[in-house]
């Protein structure tokens, strides 16, 4: 029977697989202006670094830690193969394996960083009955259309936690939120979070399970006050608190800063709340930085956290 080992969660900008000179390159070119009281950011930079890569320590070591057979990555399809053909609200990968690049895709080619590791196809088969008989309309495929393959957010911590070459089978959970309306609120992620809890639990497969949250928090503009709600219902032990967050604050967040909805990455907060729902524990917050690349407020909300010792 499937056992829930630990469940962990990291943003995973590309700043963790980009070294600190190279920065300035990742700001958006959409010019907005000055934010009150912001100056100077880029002095922070090397600081930000030194906590990335500490909290990347402990958080490659805390999921290790924990033994896991299978590592079931939540994070979204940022366009790479949900679009104009299918987009579901949620996807589960269930090939024989993961075959694909965590390359950089501004810089490095499809053939860098390849990623090759078996799909815990058994658990995911298991998994995916339980949520459609849960009510969960969950889709599936096996084959990738994107040239770099899966999306980064699965792919990515693989690279920056240094586990490409882990004996880790590997579990992929995709879900929507660039392509409207059929995204997922608040409510519903807390719901696939609980029903994904029950069927890992309710599964036959003998493996062992961490749930890793990929992404977030907010972004490209960053909002230290929705990212502090964010944490207080991570550290909370009341699933209840998610509602103090409504869907158009991660939906629509690029609206209220005049973006492109193909610019607004606070809606990968929906995997955190997935996976946070599947801990039913509070987490402990490894570390935040409001990682601020401009003084017009572009940045990240960087994340990392731990949910170790799952409940139940």
């Amino acid at each position: 029977m499937a056992q829930l080992a630990g469940v962990f969660g990291t943003s995973h900008s590309p700043a963790l697989i980009t070294p600190v000179p190279d920065w300035p390159a990742l700001e958006p070119r959409v010019r907005r202006p000055p934010v009150s009281g912001l100056t100077d950011v880029r002095a922070a930079w090397d600081e930000h670094q030194a906590r990335f890569d500490r909290a990347m320590k402990q958080l490659r070591h805390a999921i290790l830690a924990v033994e896991p057979d299978v590592l079931l990555i939540v994070g979204s399809d940022q366009g790479e193969n949900f679009g104009p053909r299918s987009a579901p609200v949620f996807e589960l990968f269930l090939g024989d394996r993961v075959e694909a690049s965590a390359a950089d895709r501004r810089g490095e080619g499809p053939e860098q960083f390849r990623v090759s590791m078996p799909v815990a196809t058994g658990l995911g088969q298991d998994v995916l009955k339980h949520l459609c008989a849960a009510g969960f309309d969950v889709a599936h495929v096996s084959e990738t259309s994107h040239e770099y393959g899966i999306g980064h957010a699965i792919t990515w911590p693989l690279r920056f936690l240094d586990l490409l070459d882990s004996d880790l089978q590997l579990l992929p959970l995709v879900t929507n939120v660039w392509n409207l309306p059929n995204v997922p609120g608040v409510s519903r992620c807390v719901a696939l979070g609980q029903a994904l809890r029950t069927a890992i639990d309710a599964s036959e497969a003998p493996v062992r399970v961490a749930v890793l949250a990929s992404g977030g928090l907010s972004h490209l503009v960053l909002d230290e006050d929705l990212d502090a709600r964010v944490l207080a219902a991570l550290r909370s032990d009341d699933i209840s608190t998610w509602r103090a967050i409504d869907d158009d604050e991660l939906h629509l967040a690029h609206e209220k800063y005049g973006l492109t909805v193909r610019l607004n990455g606070t809606s990968e907060i929906t995997d955190w709340i997935i996976t946070d729902a599947c801990a039913a524990a509070p987490a402990e917050v490894i570390d935040y930085v409001p990682a601020y690349r401009t003084e017009s407020g572009y940045g990240v909300g960087m994340c990392f956290a731990r949910w170790d010792r799952p409940t139940g």
